[in-house]
């Protein structure tokens, strides 16, 4: 038996799928034990293998998402009933219990999907109350935005999370859709994500401009637009129009994404390394905390790093460039490239870290210095570094490397060379006399 607190018995699920290819057995049963009851609806047969127990319903072909999940809402046992679609996976850590949902304050749907090496966000209202009237409007997008508009009902700062490997609009027509009266207001930011896509800035602002005109807009939508205008804005080098409404954006919703990406994007194109930086690292504090705006974006925390020790560099903050690309070191696992290493190595000699430097050096040389050969130009590379060792006075790590490198390779006369000069810089006069002793 599950444990009390993840058992939801107060919830009906509904599965709709889109192809039968998306029933996973498994997960349908650990969701049994966790919801009152499960039903899937898919335009196939029901499978043998899945359990009796289990509601099946067959959707054709000619249907609409909303009318389905309209029938299946007034079908439902409970009060509350989730819907859920093809691959997506809900994330029970902090899921709303009974107390903190009620008929006026529904907790949203926070849906997350990768594309590329960025993480999309989009708002649905998912998990509904039964109603008196018709809960669901528009037809393969379906939406509650009138119906809890009409009733003034709230929406929980704590969404429910899923997520999934394919965008939730990605088959939503909206073209098709507008044929309704009743169609969602998401299309717009539906479209305008479209036309973006396409580098069709003029028609997408266009998009974001009706949205934001409406009068009844849930809060995540209204965010979606703004920012989706700015982005508009900042692609038609409008900037100054664009920044003004990424700073509306933020002063309504600090905690978000893309408004930030906007401003760093702008100021990066202008040359202000600074102002940059600073936006960047904005964003980058609050990057593991998701935002309570629609169509938010997200770029992975390695290319956020490699941006913002880049504009570190740029704005001569020497100290906050090595520390973040130590931080892209750890979250590569130590596997970067050779020129990453030498970065790193650089700053930290400039900086007077010995045992950053050290570190590095040994991870860039490791191979070479064991097996006691490389090439000229290896080797060229290796005494350049030594000459910035000297120069911070690390004489004996100069010295101890040196003594290694003549003594497997004693042909090579510049390890004798530079192994006198660092034996007289740690007080070993009489080893140095001797190394001169034997070329004399």
């Amino acid at each position: 038996m599950k444990e009390e607190t993840k058992y939801k018995e107060w919830i009906d699920l509904v599965v709709y799928l889109t192809d039968i290819k998306y029933l996973n057995s498994n997960k349908i049963a650990e969701w049994d034990s966790i919801f009152n009851s499960i039903r899937v609806v898919c335009p196939a047969e029901r499978p043998d293998e899945l359990d009796e127990h289990i509601g099946w319903r067959i959707s054709e072909k000619k249907e609409q998402r909303s009318d389905i999940w309209n029938e299946m809402l007034a079908q439902s046992d409970k009060e509350w009933t989730l819907f859920v679609e093809d691959d997506e996976v809900i994330q029970f850590n902090d899921f709303p219990n009974e107390v903190e949902v009620n008929e006026k304050k529904w907790a949203p749907a926070l849906i997350v999907h990768t594309q590329n090496e960025k993480l999309y966000q989009h708002y649905q209202i998912r998990l509904v109350q039964k109603g008196k009237t018709q809960v669901f409007d528009g037809k393969n997008l379906p939406d509650c935005t009138r119906f809890i508009t009409q009733n003034e009902i709230g929406l929980a700062s704590m969404p429910i999370m899923i997520e999934r490997k394919t965008n939730p609009v990605q088959e939503v027509n909206p073209s098709d859709e507008l044929t309704l009266q009743s169609y969602s207001p998401q299309l717009y930011l539906v479209q305008g994500d479209q036309y973006f896509k396409e580098g069709k800035y003029v028609h997408a602002a266009a998009q974001y401009r009706q949205l934001l005109k409406k009068n009844r807009l849930l809060p995540f939508d209204r965010l979606g637009a703004v920012n989706g205008l700015a982005s508009c804005m900042a692609e038609q080098y409008k900037w100054p129009q664009a920044l003004a409404l990424t700073e509306k954006s933020l002063e309504a919703e600090p905690l978000q994404s893309l408004p930030y990406l906007i401003q760093f994007k702008i100021f990066q194109l202008q040359k202000k390394w600074k102002q940059a930086y600073q936006s960047l690292n904005s964003y980058y504090e609050r990057l593991e905390l998701y935002s309570l705006a629609n169509f938010d974006v997200k770029i992975s925390e390695e290319e956020t790093l490699i941006n913002l020790a880049d504009l570190a560099l740029k704005s001569g903050l020497r100290e906050e460039a090595s520390k973040l690309l130590n931080e892209l070191f750890a979250v590569k696992n130590g596997e970067v490239d050779r020129a990453f290493l030498r970065q790193l190595l650089v700053l930290s000699i400039e900086l007077t870290d010995f045992k950053k430097s050290e570190f590095f050096f040994n991870k860039m040389f490791e191979d070479e210095v064991g097996s006691g050969t490389m090439d000229d130009e290896v080797r060229e590379e290796l005494n350049d570094y030594m000459t910035m060792f000297m120069q911070n006075e690390w004489h004996e790590f100069v010295y101890e490397l040196y003594w290694k490198l003549y003594n497997s390779n004693p042909q090579i006369d510049e390890y004798r060379r530079r192994l006198i000069v660092a034996s007289v810089k740690t007080n070993r006069v009489e080893q140095a006399q001797k190394l001169v002793a034997k070329v004399a």
